[in-house]
């Protein structure tokens, strides 16, 4: 026996923000769809696929589903019994790019379990959950809650803050067909820093959020900045530095690694928004690595029913 359907759809989003490493995250109006259609008759979920990868995502251990592993941590934390069904995903976002598509998936399956609730958790206990599964709040944060978050996974609790951006403030982006693996990406980070460049770093991580909450946009220039994790990074993404520099020629505020990559990303004004996006996709199709480009507005809404 089925019952209703239930859509969600949830952000991109891009982590970091340049200097705030593990810590700021936007959401990015590119949208995954998550589908779920109960069936009481299911011991087990099923899943279907649409969009990247879809074939490749078929043929993986669904076990690990994270839209399942998802759904039955709501279930339990409700201590509520599971419901089963068919799960369809739609991914518009390139996967393992740096654009948060993983996240979209642990917090699709949080609101499609909250769904079917009688008593469903608050938006916190889900964004407590969704932490839990991913690790780092920087990207389930924005895809959940939409606009900048701020989040500290402080030991005794999760902290976090929103920031609507600036709607004059646009993003160029650039997805190369290069794979750089988060494990491997933070593989290569340093085990310490000079103490000045965790100066800067937090200097400017301060100046980015308080430019954007005063409309000095012109302020990105510097306070994209990072010391962390981009110098290291960088390395493992073909022209990287290429990419910023026309990004910043061509009008962008500044730019920096989305994620660990291998998403560029350009924060720019509205006027030079497209131009910035196919010149930083030139950059790789000129050395012969295909990619894609957007032109993205900031989400202020987060994951949503539809």
């Amino acid at each position: 026996m089925q019952m209703d359907t239930i859509t969600v759809k949830v952000p991109a989003t891009s982590a970091n923000c340049g200097p705030g490493f593990d810590s700021l995250g936007l959401a990015l109006e590119l949208y995954n769809t998550f589908t779920f259609t109960p069936d009481k008759t299911a011991s087990a979920n099923t899943y279907t696929f649409s969009g990247f990868d879809a074939d490749t995502l078929a043929k993986e251990d669904q076990t690990y589903n994270l839209v399942g592993q998802a759904m039955q941590a709501v279930f339990q934390k409700a201590s509520s019994k599971p419901i089963y069904g068919n799960v369809h995903s739609e991914t518009v976002i390139p996967p393992s790019r740096g654009l948060g598509s993983s996240s979209t998936a642990i917090v699709a399956g949080l609101l499609l379990a909250n769904r079917l609730l009688a008593k469903p958790l608050t938006t916190h206990e889900l964004l407590v959950l969704a932490n839990d599964i991913e690790g780092h709040p920087d990207n389930v944060a924005p895809a959940l809650l939409g606009n900048l978050v701020c989040a500290v996974n402080d030991p005794k609790e999760l902290l976090y803050t929103t920031v609507a951006l600036p709607e004059e403030l646009l993003f160029a982006v650039v997805v190369p067909e290069v794979s750089v693996s988060t494990e491997y990406a933070r593989s290569v980070l340093p085990k310490t820093i000079a103490h000045k460049e965790a100066v800067a770093n937090v200097s400017h991580a301060t100046l980015f959020v308080t430019a954007l909450l005063q409309h000095k946009l012109d302020y990105l220039r510097i306070a994209l900045e990072d010391y962390l994790h981009v110098p290291y990074r960088k390395t493992l993404i073909p022209h990287c530095e290429d990419v910023f520099e026309v990004a910043r020629k061509a009008g962008a505020y500044g730019a920096t690694i989305s994620g660990s990559g291998s998403t560029l990303i350009a924060y720019c004004p509205r006027s030079t928004a497209q131009t910035v996006a196919t010149r930083m996709g030139d950059v790789f199709n000129n050395n012969n690595i295909p990619c894609r480009t957007y032109v993205l507005k900031a989400d202020t809404v987060g994951a949503r029913y539809v």
